[in-house]
Formats: structure tokens, C-alpha cells, sequence
């Protein structure tokens, strides 16, 4: 059996030489992924289920036991025929060049196999499939949308009330330069630099966090939760912390924060991700963000598709309509909420 190989220090399972029978899993049509939704999704569940053993006993592993790393990176899948000539899509937006659907099969099938397909209605309209892009104006902010500025470290939501589990990252197109890397750091590699002192603090509820820009924050406010950064198994912990957005509500809460950010700057990794790569992140044990790039914006920029996991459907189903993955949670965001 092939297991995860460690390339750079990370997990990886390089699919370049899948056979034309596994090849073709991703690249036959089937039901339209926007139009379609649930359709598409089953069909893709199904496809995974004839992907190779040794695929799916390295996926299987990471949705159970994650890794140190908290990541797993595919490399090679299979793209959309005429991608080279396809342009990136000018705002974070669906692609209307784009008429075939083989990296929203990768997503999907890759995804099935962690668990279930979820989106949130403020980002990027629900949509399952959400094209990450370098956008005119948003150099320096601090979202999906920027470029110019690196992407500090951050759980995916981490003030939402269902947080994905795992975050999946497909490259479409790298930018012109390869200088942006997918930057990630995992609580296991950090948490031995932390004291047992700054680790009792950051497992007690003494830090609150704002509300991500993209749904609508436009100012950094904590007017999020009070959480903990750490919480489960002491030796063992999974992590809750968005560089940006996330203070302490006393002075030693506040020095133990800064701790852990001085931890994950010293252990944290990059990824330079090329086309065809999907990159797996546990969304509970590893934050992550990306380095500085320079956009042209002339129609071939960096070119990400993202989509969430969740394990269990169930916990947001009262934020769902029957029968959609849209997780619909409403938040205020115009007022910073009082300690």
C-alpha cells in the first residue's frame, strides 16, 4: 500500500500517475455542480468510492487521525481540459470561461471522503466551490482577496458556531512569479514552546475574536465569541486563533497569545502550490495563511477554488434549509460587543 510520502516535511501523495480508468473518475461529465448540487455531490460520493485503496486508506487516516503536520497535499489531480487558456476569473466570482468541472469533481470526491460539503451564504454567495483570486483594491486587506500583503495565520472561522473541519484548497493556477506559499502551522509542532503556565491560560475562555472581513466586518472589532485557544486533550489540544482578530481579556491571557504567536512563527511551513495540487487542512489543529505575491491582473493571476468539511451535517441543520449545504447563521457586526 502507498502511504503519505513526506516531501519538504509534509504529507504527500502524488497522483500524477493515476491509470485512465481512475483519470476518467474526474474528467467524465455528470450532473452540473451549480445547477445541480445534490446531484452532483452524490455522483462525486459514488466516484470516490472506485478511487485507488491506497487514496482512500491515506484520506480515511486524516479524517480519523489527522497528523502532526494537520495537512495532506495530492498532488497532480487531474484539470479541466483547456484550462491553460482559461482565464482567472477578474473578482472572486464563478469562472464564465470555465465550462467544464473537473477541479469541483476533485473538490467534491477529495471532500467526500473527509466527511460533507458545506458552504456559508456570506461567503461568496454559498457557493460550494468559491474562487479565491487576487481582486483590484484589496491588495492590502486581509482576506482571500488580498495579494500584496501576507495572510496572517487563522482557523478557518474560528468565531462561527460551525466551523468547517477541514479546509480544501485547489490550485488552478499558481501566480506568475511562484512567490505566494500556502503558509501553515500546526499546534503540535507549537505547543511545546509554549510554558504550562501560557498553555493553562490558553485553554481558558479569556480571548475573543472578530468577525472575518468577508462576512462583512469592516473594521478589526472583537465582536466575536470569548473563547479558548486551546481545548480538548491537554497533550493533544486542537486550537482556536485568528492572528488579526483575536485579543486577550487580561494582560497575562494577552502575553500567552502573544506567545503562541511567536511559537507559530517559528514552526510554521510553506507550500507552493502548482496547478492540479489540493491541499488538506485540518481545520482544528493547524492555522494557516499565505505569503505576499504581486498580481498583474491580466487575465492568468493566482487561481484558487476552496471548499469547507464538515463531519457532521446535523450540528448546523437548524441554520440550513432542508435539503442545501448553505449554512446560513446570522451574525451583528456593527457594533463591537462589550467585554
Amino acid at each position: 500500500m502507498k502511504r503519505p510520502q513526506l516531501e519538504e516535511g509534509y504529507p504527500l501523495i502524488d497522483c500524477r500517475h493515476f491509470d485512465e480508468t481512475t483519470v476518467n473518475l474526474f474528467l467524465l461529465p455528470g450532473p452540473h455542480p451549480y445547477r445541480e448540487t445534490e446531484e452532483f455531490l452524490l455522483d462525486c460520493e459514488m466516484r470516490a468510492d472506485e478511487l485507488p485503496r491506497y487514496l482512500r486508506r491515506a484520506l480515511l487516516e486524516f479524517q480519523v487521525y489527522s497528523n502532526p503536520e494537520g495537512i495532506l497535499l495530492l498532488r497532480g489531480l487531474p484539470v479541466d481540459p483547456g484550462l491553460y487558456h482559461t482565464r482567472t476569473p477578474a473578482l472572486a466570482q464563478r469562472s464564465e470561461e470555465k465550462t467544464t468541472f473537473v477541479s469541483e469533481r476533485c473538490l467534491a470526491m477529495i471532500g467526500s471522503r473527509l466527511g460533507h460539503l458545506v458552504s456559508y451564504i456570506q461567503e461568496k454567495n454559498g457557493d460550494l466551490f468559491q474562487n479565491l483570486v487576487p481582486t483590484p483594491g484589496c491588495e492590502e486587506v486581509q482576506s482571500s482577496e488580498g495579494s500584496r500583503t501576507r495572510l496572517q495565520f487563522h482557523r478557518e472561522t474560528v468565531f462561527h458556531p460551525y466551523p468547517p473541519e477541514f479546509l480544501l484548497l485547489f490550485c488552478l493556477r499558481p501566480d506568475h512569479d511562484r512567490q505566494a506559499e500556502t503558509t501553515y502551522a500546526s499546534i503540535s509542532h507549537a505547543l511545546p514552546l509554549l510554558s504550562d503556565r501560557e498553555r493553562e491560560l490558553l485553554f481558558e475562555p479569556l480571548y475573543r475574536t472578530g468577525i472575518d472581513y468577508s462576512f462583512g466586518n469592516l473594521q478589526t472589532l472583537t465582536n466575536g465569541p470569548i473563547l479558548p485557544v486551546l481545548y480538548g486533550r491537554q497533550e493533544d489540544p486542537f486550537l482556536n486563533y485568528d492572528e488579526d482578530l483575536m485579543v486577550g481579556l487580561t494582560p497575562e491571557a494577552g502575553l500567552a497569545l502573544e506567545a503562541l504567536k511567536e511559537a507559530i512563527n517559528a514552526v510554521y511551513r510553506g507550500i507552493k502550490l502548482e496547478t492540479g495540487d489540493l491541499l488538506c487542512i485540518d481545520n482544528r489543529r493547524t492555522v494557516h495563511g499565505r505569503t505576499a505575491f504581486t498580481p498583474r491582473y491580466d487575465g492568468f493571476d493566482r487561481w484558487i477554488q476552496r471548499s469547507f468539511v464538515v463531519r457532521d451535517l446535523g450540528l448546523s441543520a437548524v441554520d440550513r434549509y432542508p435539503g442545501e449545504r448553505i449554512i446560513r447563521t446570522a451574525f451583528t457586526i456593527d457594533q463591537p460587543a462589550l467585554n
